[in-house]
């Protein structure tokens, strides 16, 4: 078969174009793009929310509360004592601002009794969220109420997110 060089410029062009077309639709099977990684993670609280409020009462009947006063922050316990420096509270502020966990199933059935009640106000937000918080041996679960939601985090965040 002989080719003019109109021809083989065709050949090449159409070859080329078959090669990129191959590239796109196999491109998101070999490598999944960020957005499908993320859909099984949820961060606890939406983006850029600034707490204004969070509030913890554990099931031995104590109460951690931080509110924003001004540029710091004012810890009022009861039934604990407890000291934190403005590191520290910045610190679990962040946390709960952040962490990303990874989506459970909805059929998850844990003693209700069992679980530290956190609520959480944010700038702009209409309604408090509540949250049910569930340390356990291998991982820490928080139930999201508001959006009726399972997160599970690495059981080393448990004292990123609870003062104790």
């Amino acid at each position: 078969m002989k080719l003019s060089r109109t021809g083989w410029n065709n050949v090449i062009i159409f070859s080329v174009m078959l090669f990129i077309l191959l590239i796109n639709t196999t491109n998101n099977k070999l490598f999944p793009n960020d957005d499908e990684k993320e859909s099984a993670q949820a961060t606890i609280l939406p983006a850029q929310s600034v707490i204004l409020t969070l509030s913890m009462h554990f099931p031995n009947n104590t109460q951690v509360i931080f509110e924003r006063a001004g540029l710091g922050w004012q810890v009022t316990t009861k039934g604990v004592i407890l000291s934190f420096s403005d590191q520290q509270v910045e610190q679990i502020i962040l946390a709960w601002q952040q962490s990303e966990g990874l989506i459970q199933a909805d059929n998850i059935i844990i003693d209700e009794q069992l679980a530290i009640k956190v609520n959480i106000a944010t700038a702009g937000g209409a309604q408090h969220q509540n949250f049910m918080v569930y340390p356990l041996n291998d991982q820490l679960l928080v139930y999201k109420q508001t959006d009726n939601l399972w997160l599970a985090f690495p059981v080393a965040l448990t004292k990123q997110l609870l003062p104790y």
